[in-house]
């Protein structure tokens, strides 16, 4: 029977997951120039530096500097990722892994706002990439997409997503078996 790790153990065996799956997603996707990082202070400071980022939640304009310091704090199987074209950001994202890793959810997405980055239209498809290769490593059987926006809804549709309606005090979500 293995033993319980320590507190430390668990963080640095959930980052190192991370950090895997940061380093296979664009090979996976075959987009070499995208990168995916932790969420840290450069990325924050790129967010903040977005054009006309003046949308509002849930359309966008997350606190994310709030919401990454949250997630760190309480949810140790989170999946945080920013996405990257080089040196610009166009994504942030984060997740977390239910309980007893039944499902993988995508609970806060966004893209930049600047019409013109690389990724236009793709920031959804590397995000789900990267939160599904990670609920599929922690042995997830489902990935979900938490409260998803009316706009993006067919989109995530096309990815294979089915939408569930609110039932029971829960927000409507999509789903995919992994």
């Amino acid at each position: 029977m293995e033993s319980a790790k320590s507190y430390k153990e668990h963080i640095e065996k959930y980052g190192a997951l991370r950090a895997a799956v940061y380093s296979e997603v664009p090979k996976a996707i075959n987009m070499p120039g995208v990168r995916l990082t932790p969420i840290n202070t450069v990325a924050l400071d790129k967010y903040a530096s977005w054009p006309n980022n003046n949308r509002v939640p849930p359309n966008g304009g997350w606190d994310w500097g709030s919401w990454v310091s949250h997630y760190r704090s309480k949810h140790p199987k989170r999946f945080e990722a920013a996405i990257w074209f080089g040196s610009i950001l166009c994504g942030l994202l984060l997740g977390k892994m239910s309980g007893k890793n039944v499902h993988i959810r995508l609970e806060v997405l966004e893209g930049s706002t600047d019409s013109t980055h690389p990724l236009k239209g793709r920031v959804a498809y590397i995000a789900l990439s990267a939160v599904e290769m990670y609920g599929y490593a922690l042995g997830a059987k489902e990935s979900r997409i938490i409260d998803p926006v009316d706009g993006a809804i067919n989109s995530y549709k096309k990815l294979g997503y089915q939408l569930f309606p609110a039932s029971k005090g829960n927000p409507r979500y999509l789903a995919k078996s992994l």
